[in-house]
């Protein structure tokens, strides 16, 4: 009784909710540190299976540098290669079977989002005993995995911070995600000298792909006072270094910037969650082949108009915050709206889903998923059926 009137005590006089803040084992930041992969990699195990993706890694020299690190410290590596954009299941059980074929005891990935997604799922599945569909499915994962570490080459997931894996099933044309404590890489290694090779396009729609996440969570009702700083920095950065990001690629205290806040928006998701966005983004993205980040950013000004009222309050923080001015708090919230549109248009992201093939009709079969989605779950306003299907008709038809 005295356990349980001490726990009523502490209820009573806290008006803070417990939140757990979810971060890899360790995370290096700064130019040059893919320099240490090698030794991050040595402690950790003598033989890796490296997964990259096509031949813009191999093409800007990364490769090569990443291969001389491992193999300095003593590292075996294996490359596997061909990581598609939207990754599937199917490639991630071939993934599997070259770690076991080659006996590796740890996963290297470099790459954006998709290759770090499946780098992860190769390590959190190394041990278990059926195809990846069945954990993609829902299965849990029991077996412990092997470590995982990250390099991302863009700035837009935030996937090296992340206890996820969004993949693809081409049998069902579902993507969703699997989740579990060792889809957490041990390491993430983010080198802004990294991404100086994106080309303006990935630029763009990686970066808001990051902002999107940094809104979300921040107005997420996960929200702690933890993932609040991080989003509202990583806000912050990205709005002041996106721009020149995307109209000068090898402005490296831009892309610092964008790599930071890629990095605050991943952690900062990985404890809040997110919300309306990401739970239609990927159920529009794999019916229409988008790439993620330009689906988040033809959605986000929609969803934002849909929350204006709820999420006004940290919208106009957000407002404040990148150096927007209003008479007040709701007006703030608008101003950071038409902010939000204004830099899509200006990085070529506002577009009507309908450019895609997308129609009123496919509604309805969209909203399951979108409705069943954790981060749909995490909005700050409810979504009814109704309001899922109102932001996809003005999405269809295009920005206002």
């Amino acid at each position: 009784m005295r356990g349980h009137g001490l726990a009523n005590l502490r209820t009573a006089m806290s008006a803070m909710p417990a939140f757990a803040l979810l971060t890899p084992g360790r995370a290096l930041f700064g130019c040059g540190t893919i320099g240490q992969v090698g030794k991050e990699a040595a402690g950790l195990g003598s033989r890796a299976l490296l997964v990259v993706g096509g031949r813009s890694v191999r093409e800007a020299g990364k490769l090569d540098l990443v291969l001389a690190s491992l193999r300095e410290a003593g590292v075996e590596p294996t490359v596997f290669n061909g990581v598609e954009p939207e990754p599937s299941i199917e490639t991630v059980d071939k993934g599997r079977e070259a770690l076991h074929t080659a006996s590796c005891y740890v996963v290297v990935a470099v790459g954006g989002g998709s290759v770090l997604d499946v780098g992860k799922a190769i390590g959190a599945l190394a041990h278990e005993p059926e195809p990846t569909e069945v954990y993609h499915a829902g299965r849990e994962i029991r077996a412990p995995g092997i470590p995982v570490i990250a390099a991302p080459t863009t700035s837009g997931t935030g996937a090296e911070v992340t206890p996820n894996s969004v993949l693809t099933n081409p049998g069902t044309n579902v993507k969703a995600s699997i989740r579990g404590g060792d889809l957490m890489p041990t390491v993430a290694i983010v080198d802004p000298e990294m991404t100086l090779s994106m080309p303006p396009e990935i630029t763009a729609y990686s970066g808001l792909d990051a902002l999107t996440q940094a809104i979300e969570s921040y107005t997420s009702t996960g929200a702690n006072a933890v993932s609040d700083l991080l989003a509202r920095e990583a806000v912050r950065r990205i709005a002041g270094s996106l721009r020149r990001a995307y109209a000068d690629g090898s402005d490296l205290s831009a892309r610092e910037d964008m790599a930071l806040g890629s990095l605050l928006a991943g952690i900062s998701l990985a404890s809040a969650r997110l919300g309306l966005v990401h739970g239609l983004a990927h159920p529009v993205g794999a019916a229409y082949h988008i790439p993620h980040g330009l689906a988040c950013a033809i959605l986000l000004p929609h969803v934002m108009r849909f929350n204006l009222d709820a999420a006004a309050p940290k919208y106009a923080l957000l407002a404040a915050d990148i150096g927007l001015d209003a008479a007040d708090q709701a007006a703030c919230a608008r101003a950071l709206l038409e902010w939000v549109e204004g830099l899509c248009r200006d990085l070529g992201a506002a577009r009507p889903l309908a450019e895609f093939g997308a129609a009123e009709d496919d509604i309805p079969g969209t909203l399951p998923a979108a409705l069943a989605s954790g981060s749909t779950k995490h909005n700050p306003r409810p979504v009814k059926p109704e309001d899922a299907a109102a932001v996809l008709g003005a999405a269809i038809a295009g920005p206002r």
